[in-house]
């Protein structure tokens, strides 16, 4: 008869069972399998995938959705747009226990509700709405679709990011520095249609800003035709007085809490750049390590270069991009025809514009140039701490020659 062999007694060591003849014969084998226990033991748990999350705000209702990993949506949730109601609606997404990355448009209410579910969520990602094109095109519009479509540009890692900043302090400054330009928009505004109401009843000889004063109007007025038009003008005049009025009171309000930051102070040492221009500079930046390259800057300013192709065929010439903050390239542009005025002794501005007007052959790209120069300047000197260099804007013989 053939020899069964018996099944031999097995040992457990180290929770890895052995058999006895493994143990007895080649310690080598137990070794080997004690080291892949441990291996296997040693291996982190898989991470769970994250729930993404979008917030549709309104100024009465707001919509909040959600899409996991795979796609599938879970239930819409329409409330009314309140402190407390936010807040535990964006908790309720996190009984699941997993990571949970919320994204809503920027807009007038995405200050406020940010800094409400900001420490409710592992990721918050403040979008672009110019360009959610799948949710602008959509030709079925609705909240819900709207959400359903930022998760989804969430999930895939498509939305633009919108930096926001979480200082209050630099957050009431900014406001204020906006509420000052309006009412410099007032002004200019309310002065145009004084001069046009002034036209339109034959009074052509107008004499700069003499028609604004309080002193020399009294000399316009009686050359209107009747009392009707001059009661008009009086109430147009009334206007633009309270405007002034506000501007110089808003004025104060921003130098007093500009006081708190340094740079500001330090921004006025640059040839052509004036104390508002320093505010407007410091309180619409806010923080300067949000630009990792000074093209970033040029681009938020409005002085970044657009170049659109197709087939590797040009679509038109290169220029301006039209999308950027106004204000700053206002504020480059009157830095740099202050600079570069003629009554301005030389300056490393005016050195600068003279080296890149040689270099270019053009007027208008040695002002762009020059425009961004100032901007970099500005942002260098906050982000390093460090003061205006004149030797460093413009080379020494240019600075000498002005």
């Amino acid at each position: 008869m053939r020899d069964t062999a018996k099944p031999q007694p097995e040992q457990l060591q180290s929770g890895v069972r052995i058999r006895a003849t493994d143990t007895a014969e080649d310690p080598k084998i137990r070794l080997m399998k004690r080291l892949e226990a441990s291996y296997y033991k040693s291996i982190p748990m898989k991470k769970k995938s994250p729930v993404y999350a979008a917030l549709d705000l309104h100024s009465r209702h707001s919509v909040l959705g959600s899409m996991d990993h795979g796609g599938k949506t879970g239930a819409w949730m329409r409330f009314a747009t309140e402190a407390e109601t936010l807040r535990a609606q964006v908790a309720r997404l996190r009984q699941a226990r997993r990571p949970l990355f919320l994204t809503m448009e920027a807009g007038a209410l995405t200050r406020w509700a940010s800094a409400i579910v900001r420490p409710l969520v592992e990721r918050l990602i403040i979008c672009e709405p110019r360009h959610n094109r799948l949710i602008n095109s959509n030709p079925t519009k609705s909240d819900e679709a709207d959400v359903e479509g930022m998760c989804l540009l969430l999930r895939l890692g498509k939305l633009k990011e919108v930096w926001m900043g979480t200082d209050r302090t630099r957050e009431i400054y900014r406001a204020l520095v906006y509420e000052l330009l309006n009412w410099r928009d007032a002004q200019r505004q309310l002065k145009a249609l004084i001069k046009a109401r002034y036209r339109q009843w034959g009074v052509l000889k107008l004499h700069g800003l003499k028609v604004f004063s309080k002193t020399w109007r009294q000399q316009y007025l009686p050359q209107l035709p009747g009392e009707e038009e001059r009661r008009m003008i009086l109430r147009l005049y009334a206007q633009h007085d309270h405007a002034v009025a506000q501007w110089k009171e808003t004025l104060k309000e921003v130098e007093r809490v500009g006081k708190a930051f340094w740079e500001v102070g330090e921004f006025e040492r640059i040839p052509g750049v004036g104390p508002i221009a320093a505010h407007v500079f410091s309180a619409i930046i806010e923080e300067p390590g949000r630009f990792k390259t000074k093209h970033q800057l040029w681009k938020y300013s409005g002085l970044g270069i657009t170049d659109r192709t197709s087939d590797n065929k040009p679509l038109g010439y290169q220029r301006l991009d039209r999308r950027g903050n106004r204000e700053l390239k206002n504020l480059s542009y009157h830095a740099w025809r202050t600079a570069c005025k003629s009554t301005t002794g030389p300056n490393a501005i005016k050195a600068f514009y003279h080296q890149s007007r040689q270099r270019t052959g053009s007027v208008r790209h040695a002002r762009l140039n020059t425009q961004r120069k100032i901007l970099e300047s500005m942002w260098l000197m906050w982000l390093r701490q460090k003061r205006f260099e004149p030797e460093k804007f413009a080379l020494k013989t240019d600075y000498s020659s002005g």
